[in-house]
């Protein structure tokens, strides 16, 4: 792992936060839609790059659409299993957890498994279960309301 890139990605519903870690380090926030993230990974399209980030539903897809056409090494890691790697910590701001992911990525590389792309088929159906979960849940508030 000398020469690899490290990304690391703290992904929010509007940005995404990224710590590229390899001869030095610095930390990028662009927004999260696939002609930004497009454009970003261009710059890197010769280097051999591990891509870490945790999973954050929906929000993701984006992210998903760009890297299922790049030869990268990609890691969807549990927001769970990241937390409890790294214990108690101080401080929590999306550049720090860029870092901190791509640090992860970094000593735990070979012990998860690399991220592969859904099927359409899956991706779809995905799509509509988080649809209709949304649904549900506003149903479920408006139905609250009414007998409140």
């Amino acid at each position: 792992m000398q020469n690899q890139t490290i990304i690391g990605i703290d992904v929010s519903s509007a940005t995404l936060d990224i710590c590229v870690s390899g001869k030095g380090q610095k930390s990028v926030v662009i927004k999260n839609e696939t002609t930004a993230i497009r454009k970003f990974f261009y710059a890197y399209r010769s280097e051999c790059l591990f891509i870490g980030m945790e999973n954050t539903g929906r929000y993701n897809w984006a992210l998903y659409e760009v890297l299922k056409d790049l030869h990268h090494q990609v890691y969807v890691i549990p927001p769970l299993h990241l937390k409890k790697s790294m214990g108690l910590v101080r401080g929590k701001n999306d550049k720090i957890d860029a870092v901190r992911i791509a640090a992860f990525i970094k000593k735990n590389h070979t012990d998860i498994p690399q991220w592969k792309p859904s099927s359409p088929a899956i991706q779809k159906l995905k799509i509509l279960l988080t649809e209709r979960n949304s649904r549900i849940k506003s149903r479920r508030q408006l139905l609250k309301q009414q007998y409140d």
